[in-house]
């Protein structure tokens, strides 16, 4: 091959694996002022979610995987925030995310807390493997309400 061919195929192998990849990760907290308690009178005072992909070719070579979000003051981060040749799409970096999601809020405390691991067939052929990680709660009110300390008591 001459130098422009491999230039040539170099070039669409990157557009083909930035488009590939897209958006592989996904974080938000969602905070209000809620009054209306759950759980026998505990109050949220956010939502977090937080979803990481990963892409592996026949199953076992990685390709590319969203990172956590385990920085920066933003309540959503939605971006192209990925890295090749690794597999950060797992159950405990996404628990990274939620604790720093917690730092972000100032509570310790969560409720209602869900965490989903899909495999899927991405493209034709089945050569290539998409892993998906997906973890939501509500973080509560950092202090119980007095109404649950009492009933406690």
């Amino acid at each position: 091959m001459n130098t422009i061919s491999k230039s040539f195929a170099a070039a669409a192998l990157a557009a083909f694996a930035l488009a590939f990849t897209g958006c592989s990760s996904y974080s938000e907290i969602a905070r209000w002022r809620s009054t209306t308690p759950i759980n026998d009178g505990e109050v949220p005072i956010a939502s977090f979610v937080t979803q990481n992909f990963s892409y592996k070719l026949l199953w076992c070579i990685p390709l590319s995987t969203g990172l956590p979000w385990t920085e920066g003051m933003e309540d959503i981060k939605d971006e192209f925030n990925v890295k090749f040749f690794a597999d950060k799409a797992t159950i405990d970096n996404n628990l990274v995310s939620l604790n720093h999601a917690m730092d972000l809020v100032g509570s310790r405390r969560i409720s209602q807390l869900k965490v989903t691991e899909d495999d899927s067939k991405a493209w034709s052929l089945f050569f290539i493997n998409r892993h998906e990680v997906r973890t939501s709660c509500l973080i509560l009110d950092p202090e119980p309400s007095k109404k649950v300390r009492m009933a406690n008591d």
